[in-house]
């Protein structure tokens, strides 16, 4: 389990690569691209049809110019939200990717792409059979960073049907392998 300032560490990561910013570094509201699949706009990837109130709170902060205020709150409503994949392992880097997975593709999400990397049954659901083999996976830590990253792109083709056809496929890419990079740093 991570620390408090691990948790808001990993949180501020997730916003950092969600983040459009102005040119002075300030959070911006982001129109969404047709076919995006998260409603109209979004702020740090906390968008208005996954999370309409926050989003909403965040877009009202930053055109009212409170842009310190929408960050710090961006970044401790990223924590929330992904706080349940902390029980799923006592490895930082493991649960880095994990909150990041979740973050973008909520609980379930995270859970099968979790147990994809495992090798176990694929429910959406971390009870006691996902738990055992994460346990034993965690005694090789790295090895087990780079399996959800194979099987974060696995759950995308197959679960969401997304590949290199999809004008959204590089940008995945790239994150899931930013956040293979970081969660790997957190690694000692």
């Amino acid at each position: 389990m991570t620390t408090p300032e691990e948790r808001l560490k990993i949180a501020a990561q997730i916003l950092n690569w969600e983040a459009r910013r102005d040119s002075q570094g300030r959070l911006e509201v982001y129109t969404l691209l047709p076919g995006d699949g998260g409603g109209k706009y979004e702020v740090a990837g906390i968008n208005d049809k996954y999370h309409p109130h926050e989003a909403k709170l965040l877009k009202e902060l930053v055109e009212q110019g409170r842009h310190s205020e929408a960050e710090k709150r961006a970044t401790a409503y990223i924590a929330t939200y992904t706080d349940s994949v902390a029980e799923w392992t006592r490895i930082i880097g493991v649960e880095a990717y994990l909150r990041d997975s979740s973050f973008n593709r909520g609980l379930k999400g995270a859970a099968e792409i979790y147990q994809i990397a495992l090798g176990v049954s694929v429910d959406g659901i971390v009870g006691r059979i996902t738990l055992k083999a994460a346990q034993q996976a965690e005694s090789q830590p790295r090895e087990l960073i780079r399996d959800i990253r194979k099987a974060r792109e696995k759950y995308e083709r197959g679960s969401v049907d997304r590949d290199e056809s999809s004008p959204f496929w590089q940008g995945l890419v790239n994150r899931w392998d930013k956040a293979l990079d970081f969660s790997l740093s957190l690694i000692t």
